[in-house]
């Protein structure tokens, strides 16, 4: 009995990103409420973040986009392994940062990871922030979700 064919790598991507953006994004923004940030040092951290995770995937996207199936050790495997969790906690400081800006959220490889619009919310691409801004909101469990497809 043959094994199924691997899924490509961007179908890959997409499911490890919409697994662990979120739990980045519930991470990063119980973080910043602990810290004590203010609005602006908040955005400049998460600015920051996502500067830093869009450097990892220029520098290292080969290893997450191309690959010959067989499985990884030792460096190549922690090259995987940290370029893929710099991208998510990128991708989910982007989101943050976004809903700091009056925005929903990101759209990155093909989702939108963000807060999920509401009913009333469709047409528009506002956050209503709490007393905390959207980082608080975040972290009471709003945190940057992946829309579902429809």
């Amino acid at each position: 009995m043959r094994q199924p064919e691997p899924m490509n790598a961007v179908a890959e991507l997409r499911l490890f990103l919409d697994f662990a953006v979120p739990l980045c994004g519930a991470d990063i923004a119980y973080k910043l409420r602990q810290w004590g940030h203010s609005r602006e040092q908040a955005e400049n951290w998460l600015r920051g973040e996502a500067e830093r995770a869009g450097g990892s995937l220029g520098e290292n996207g080969d290893v997450l986009q191309f690959s010959d199936g067989r499985p990884r050790s030792g460096r190549a495997q922690d090259r995987v392994v940290r370029t893929a969790s710099e991208l998510a906690r990128g991708v989910a400081a982007a989101a943050l940062l976004a809903q700091l800006e009056g925005k929903r959220g990101v759209e990155a490889f093909g989702g939108f990871y963000g807060v999920p619009a509401g009913p009333a919310e469709v047409d528009t691409a506002r956050v209503q922030d709490g007393e905390d801004g959207a980082v608080g909101d975040a972290a009471r469990g709003t945190c940057p979700v992946r829309k579902p497809a429809a």
